[in-house]
C-alpha cells in the first residue's frame, strides 16, 4: 500500500472507532435513562413490607393518603417522590431503606391494570 492511502486508510479507522464509540456511549446513556424492569408481583410484598397500604391504603387508591394508583408520574419522578416527597406527613425513603428494585416492583404494581 502506498503512505498516502494507508494514511487515509488509518484515518477512515479511527472515525469509525471513534464513531462506534460514540454509539456505545450513547447506548449507556439510554439504557441508564429508561425505567427499570419492575415486578408486579414483587412489587405487592414490597407495598405490604414497607407499610405503603397504611396511608395509601390496600389498593393504592383507598387510604387517606393521595391515591397512587395509575400514576401518571414517570418512573424517575416516582422515584424522587418515594425518596423525598417534599411533604412533612410522608417519610424520606433513602436508597438504603427501600433499595431502587423494590421501588421499581411498587412502580409496576401501582401501573399494573
Amino acid at each position: 500500500m502506498r503512505r498516502k492511502n494507508m494514511k487515509n486508510w488509518i484515518g477512515e479507522q479511527c472515525r469509525l472507532a471513534g464513531l462506534l464509540s460514540g454509539f456505545v456511549i450513547l447506548g449507556v446513556i439510554l439504557s441508564s435513562c429508561s425505567t427499570p424492569m419492575g415486578n408486579a408481583e414483587d412489587g405487592k410484598r414490597w407495598y405490604s413490607m414497607h407499610n405503603c397500604f397504611a396511608c395509601h391504603g390496600p389498593n393504592g387508591n383507598d387510604g387517606k393518603a393521595p391515591n397512587i394508583k395509575d400514576l401518571d408520574l414517570s418512573y424517575w419522578r416516582f422515584e424522587r417522590v418515594v425518596r423525598n416527597a417534599g411533604s412533612p406527613i410522608m417519610p424520606k425513603y433513602p436508597e438504603e431503606k427501600i433499595p431502587a428494585q423494590d421501588v421499581a416492583d411498587i412502580y409496576a404494581l401501582l401501573k399494573e391494570k
